[in-house]
């Protein structure tokens, strides 16, 4: 989180009128989907040959459900691929395209997909590793800023300030779950940090409540991803490829960390 907060004064140092820029991103999410698939291939391996259908939430359940979603596909079909946008979030912008990033491309739908097309033991199909799961559909959706069509800067401060308020809310889970924090604690952690809307923190702490370590599957996820990739460069030395590093992470598939570490390294 302090590196984050430390890149994102950085840009905000050399691009004094940054604030000013906008993020208006206007395609259709079939069209972002497409536009996302083709812009990976230079640093991800090839999917996997698939169709893609984009539905909606209906409105009697966009109260109860996340901003998008995909939907695993069938064990013994995995070319029909379903991914649900709430309407209600009012999803637009580099919003949008980050999002469908982390639901489809290189996200859940593309890794999903993937690793199904590698003809896995179907053991594998049963085990459940969220943190690897939900670790690379965070780590897509962070890579996703530097393929939009943003200018550089721009995206980079976008991405800094996503992932720190994602680990302000892992830290939050922790303190909420394991130091055994109330509602007050919590508004005190966040007005830390510059957040101060109440009404705010008090939703962020009546979901983490509701869902406890949620917020850990994604932020740990994510930057035991970053780790492996620091260690991965650092083995490969000139030799390091990014499309390799991801196709070998990909390739071993929802585990442990520990044993796609000893895989790996």
């Amino acid at each position: 989180i302090l590196t984050d907060l430390q890149d994102s004064q950085k840009v905000l140092s050399e691009n004094p009128n940054i604030l000013e820029e906008t993020d208006s991103i206007t395609e259709s999410p079939e069209t972002i989907l497409q536009t996302l698939q083709s812009k990976i291939s230079n640093a991800f391996p090839s999917s996997a040959e698939v169709i893609v259908n984009v539905k909606y939430v209906p409105t009697a359940l966009e109260e109860y459900l996340s901003p998008a979603f995909y939907l695993i596909p069938a064990i013994d079909n995995f070319s029909e691929n379903t991914i649900y946008i709430n309407q209600a979030h009012n999803l637009a912008d580099i919003n949008l395209f980050t999002t469908l990033a982390h639901e489809g491309y290189p996200g859940h739908l593309y890794q999903t997909t993937y690793f199904a097309n590698t003809d896995p033991d179907p053991i594998r199909s049963v085990l459940n590793f969220s943190g690897y799961v939900e670790g690379w559909a965070t780590y897509a959706e962070m890579c996703s800023y530097y393929i939009s069509s943003l200018e550089k800067p721009y995206a980079t401060l976008l991405q800094k300030n996503n992932s720190t308020i994602l680990g302000l809310y892992a830290m939050a889970d922790i303190g909420i779950h394991y130091d055994g924090w109330g509602a007050n604690d919590t508004v005190k952690f966040f007005s830390a940090y510059g957040i101060n809307d109440e009404a705010v923190i008090q939703e962020i702490y009546e979901y983490i409540v509701g869902d406890p370590a949620n917020y850990l599957t994604y932020y740990v996820g994510y930057v035991e991803m970053l780790e492996l990739k620091k260690e991965y460069m650092q083995r490969e030395g000139d030799q390091f490829s990014q499309k390799d590093f991801h196709q070998r992470i990909l390739e071993i598939g929802p585990a442990p960390f520990e044993v796609i570490r000893k895989r790996m390294l």
